[in-house]
């Protein structure tokens, strides 16, 4: 492995980063237009959808589809994962929404044990209850400090959006095994439509040109995401390239913090560095992709 294949893939990966800090970004402009998370996560599948779709027409990828109906399910549950991400991001804030769905990681693991019968060593409980103590006092964290009472309903939700991600990195996993990463990314923009089609149009709204144009950013930015993220794979060690998109919850924290001043407090932000922490350690010891699906 090249010094100049290295740089490549770690420029990759955080463009992947990058593009997806820039796709939340346009998310919360478009929320505050009043245009609903169901059309937002719509275009996003259908972008994708459609830049696949092109790309295969042309020759320079390959969809073959091996494993249908796991496929299947992992397109379901990871369409109600990304209209979970999106709605938490316009509820909740670009920082504490993007930081407890990134927990995905962790339960990942914790279903890999359940459904994989892979081993969890002690190391790795630890990291388990670090990341679990952060979740906490990030989804109970208030402006003035931790509120001891409750989680909110979004941040419930966005824990929830978390586990669905842990178990679709499962299945990526099999999947990865006879299906490239183009039809397992082309199998959740097909099945993500069928999520959403139906409550995208029955609630009315006014999209106008420029409520477009941000859909069309959304869409766009989050296939070339995905896309270049999956190249810089190609290009660096599993353990480098999955601690690179860890950028990406950083981006989205400091994001959501300066640039829309969204309120997180001390134990917040302990709670998130707690949660990163603990996802960092779990990928060095596990030295596999995280698999995001964004």
């Amino acid at each position: 492995m090249t010094r100049s294949g290295i740089f490549k893939g770690a420029a990759l990966i955080v463009g992947s980063s990058v593009a997806y800090a820039g796709m939340s970004v346009l998310i919360k402009q478009i929320t505050a237009m009043g245009i609903d998370s169901y059309k937002t996560t719509l275009f996003r599948f259908v972008i994708g959808l459609a830049l696949l779709s092109t790309a295969a027409l042309f020759g320079k990828i390959q969809l073959v589809f091996n494993k249908g109906w796991l496929l299947f399910v992992r397109g379901l549950i990871g369409g109600g994962c990304v209209l979970i991400f999106f709605a938490t991001l316009s509820k909740i804030g670009v920082a504490k929404g993007t930081v407890l769905m990134f927990t995905s990681t962790i339960f990942a693991s914790l279903f890999s044990a359940l459904l994989l019968k892979e081993r969890i060593s002690p190391l790795k409980w630890l990291a388990i209850g670090a990341a679990m103590a952060g979740i906490y006092l990030v989804g109970t964290s208030k402006t003035e400090g931790v509120s001891w009472t409750s989680f909110g309903f979004y941040e419930l939700l966005a824990i929830v959006g978390g586990m669905m991600s842990g178990l679709i990195k499962c299945m990526i996993k099999k999947l990865h095994a006879t299906d490239t990463s183009y039809s397992i990314f082309f199998s959740m923009c097909a099945m993500g439509i069928w999520v959403v089609v139906v409550p995208a149009n029955l609630i009315p709204c006014r999209i106008g040109i420029w409520g477009g144009i941000l859909l069309l950013g959304v869409g766009a930015l989050g296939a070339l995401g995905q896309l270049i993220g999956t190249e810089g794979y190609r290009h660096l060690p599993v353990s480098l390239a999955s601690l690179l998109e860890l950028s990406f919850p950083v981006f989205n924290l400091v994001i959501g913090v300066l640039l829309f001043r969204e309120p997180l407090s001390p134990t917040g932000l302990i709670g998130s560095g707690m949660i990163l922490a603990s996802c960092a350690a779990m990928i060095l010891m596990n030295r596999r992709p995280p698999a995001t699906d964004l």
